[in-house]
């Protein structure tokens, strides 16, 4: 994978997604690696190379092989940049907008430690609150991460995900993230 990465080739893998049964392969122009809790690839598929970039869980990848043919990366494609437009890995254009997040004035000084997003704002509220924006898109990687906070945080943005959270917030953690 990492010599199709750096000669700029096409890549041929045997992938199963979680959604199938078996491998099947597949033909791709690898952009870069993302780690964290888990490793994936970022990717564009041979067919349609001017399509989404797309990512490929390493550990769903049964077999790879460096092909011969050469591919050039977007010289307006940035890693970086274009995983910033997720909270975590997934990304969803109609998910994406502003992320407006209230952390209670106790959980401020954890909250203002953490680093939720690259590109996130803090805001002090007179009441000692924190209020922590970005844009991003990822509902269920936010949902998962804020149960972890209780009911220490309030989502003010957007609608969908303030409701996707709701029912979740609890008040009887002994401690926060």
């Amino acid at each position: 994978v990492l010599d199709a990465l750096k000669a700029c080739r096409i890549l041929e893998i045997d992938y199963r997604s979680r959604a199938e049964d078996q491998a099947k392969p597949r033909r791709i122009m690898p952009y870069g690696i993302l780690t964290g809790a888990r490793r994936y690839l970022v990717a564009r598929t041979v067919d349609d190379p001017l399509g989404p970039v797309r990512t490929y869980r390493l550990d769903g990848v049964v077999a790879a092989r460096v092909g011969n043919e050469g591919f050039e990366r977007p010289a307006d494609f940035d890693l970086q940049t274009w995983a910033n437009r997720s909270f975590g890995v997934f990304q969803n254009e109609t998910e994406y907008g502003e992320i407006v997040w209230r952390f209670a004035p106790h959980a401020t000084d954890r909250a203002r430690g953490h680093v939720f997003h690259p590109d996130q704002l803090l805001e002090d509220e007179p009441d000692g609150s924190l209020l922590v924006r970005f844009f991003a898109s990822g509902y269920l990687e936010m949902a998962w991460h804020l149960y972890t906070w209780g009911d220490a945080v309030e989502v003010l943005a957007p609608p969908a995900l303030k409701t996707m959270v709701e029912g979740y917030r609890r008040s009887d953690f002994p401690s926060l993230p």
